[in-house]
């Protein structure tokens, strides 16, 4: 067999810009990073970093939507998974906390320029929690067809619950040492079974 069948493809040349983008805005954060300074990064010249993104703030927003669409895909193997709702649902949010707490350009830039970029983070957000109500709202209309939960509006439950575990990324927005999110999961996940699980 050809050698060459065991290589990985090479990256895209936006691939390139966007893993170099990564690497600026994690060292510069948002504010002091330049299309210059990401064009140095991957060896482009700024002409090339145009003729795919408009400006900092599409090439900030694609680097975030690479890494929710990893944990997009992660997530929705786990949705197919043929396990009941309950152990589905805990295991999502081990997963799904685990993986944020990855996001650290996005925290990152929070931390460091919450009060110049307020409408940036909120449209990456939304997308984000548009994303996770609808994978939710899957696994608790499962556990009601299983008989396991007793919901009667699954999409407002799932908001609910994002609202909830938008408090375990607070810790992480302010930078706090030692902080383990797992502590807390398993603790909320047993109070609120505690409200839909059929005696």
């Amino acid at each position: 067999m050809c050698k060459c069948a065991y290589l990985h493809n090479p990256m895209t040349t936006k691939e390139q810009i966007l893993s170099e983008a990564r690497k600026v805005f994690e060292k510069f954060g948002y504010n002091k990073t330049s299309m210059s300074d990401i064009a140095q990064a991957a060896r482009k010249s700024r002409r090339t970093l145009y003729s795919y993104f408009a400006n900092k703030e599409e090439i900030f927003q694609a680097v975030i939507e690479v890494e929710i669409d990893a944990l997009a895909g992660t997530l929705s193997e786990l949705i197919e998974k043929p396990i009941p709702a309950c152990n589905k649902l805990r295991e999502y949010m081990h997963i799904r906390m685990n993986a944020v707490k990855k996001l650290t350009i996005y925290y990152d830039a929070i931390r460091r320029d919450l009060s110049d970029n307020l409408g940036l983070i909120e449209k990456i957000r939304r997308n984000y929690d548009k994303m996770e109500r609808e994978m939710i709202s899957l696994m608790l209309k499962q556990g009601v067809k299983e008989g396991a939960f007793r919901i009667t509006d699954p999409q407002l439950v799932a908001g609910a619950i994002v609202m909830a575990t938008k408090g375990f990324e607070l810790p992480l927005i302010m930078g706090q040492d030692g902080y383990d999110h797992n502590q807390l999961i398993d603790p909320l996940i047993d109070m609120f079974y505690h409200g839909i699980l059929i005696k």
